[in-house]
């Protein structure tokens, strides 16, 4: 089962907007929305690297890609955080000038170091993964684009079983999805400076969700739930 912390931190941030707004409201404070939104929108990117080093199947290893890029959020939210409270002074053009670079060595390791999971054709770190050409099987799984692109063809395939989950990541990539008409979809969708757009129905900017549910998913032969996080990149699913 999905562990979903991140969101639980993401919707925490948003009660405690909503708290201070209606606090204000009644003259109980004179807390800024202006200074506290400064203050915390980098603890989005720690409750990102949180959800993403949880999330999956309970007793599933945690693959070195969710560990480094998980981890790699949660540093930058922290340093961006500390800033924004005073708790020391961080020079933001010499952290971008280190950043881009280090993340790229950490794709290199991650390429060096993939485990199994990442050989059978799921993951596209600086590359591509396209399933769109021939008859493929489909079973639920994660799917994970690192500043490359995935296109999957659901029309050509093959359902292992009547319900398919899969779990799609985007970071400084793109994943495509196509679907037939005959398939009931549900999708939920969270994009963190991205973007999502699930068959027309989009949302983007710092942070937006989507969701949308088609088909008669207690008769349809065939169900697939789409799970659609995106970190500066784009998720598509299409008819």
């Amino acid at each position: 089962m999905e562990k979903p912390y991140g969101r639980y931190g993401v919707g925490l941030l948003i009660v405690l907007v909503g708290a201070i707004a209606l606090l204000n409201n009644f003259g109980i404070t004179a807390v800024s929305l202006g200074w506290f939104l400064n203050l915390v929108w980098p603890l989005l990117f720690v409750a990102a690297g949180i959800n993403w080093i949880t999330r999956g199947k309970d007793g599933d290893r945690i693959q070195l890609a969710r560990l480094v890029t998980g981890a790699v959020l949660v540093a930058v939210g922290v340093l961006f955080f500390g800033a924004n409270a005073g708790l020391f002074d961080l020079d933001q053009t010499s952290f971008w000038k280190g950043f881009w670079p280090v993340i790229i060595i950490l794709i290199g390791i991650n390429v060096m170091f993939k485990n199994e999971h990442n050989i059978g054709g799921n993951t596209a770190i600086m590359g591509a993964v396209d399933k769109t050409k021939d008859s493929w099987e489909l079973s639920s799984g994660d799917y994970t684009a690192v500043m490359g692109g995935i296109d999957l063809d659901i029309r050509k395939a093959h359902f292992t079983d009547r319900e398919i989950t899969l779990n799609l990541t985007a970071i400084l990539g793109g994943i495509t999805v196509t679907v037939p008409e005959n398939v009931a979809i549900t999708c939920q969708g969270t994009a963190i400076l991205g973007g999502v757009d699930l068959l027309g129905k989009g949302s983007g900017g710092i942070v937006g969700n989507a969701t949308l549910q088609t088909g008669d998913l207690q008769n349809a032969a065939r169900v697939l739930h789409l799970r659609c996080n995106c970190i500066m990149g784009g998720i598509e699913v299409k008819r």
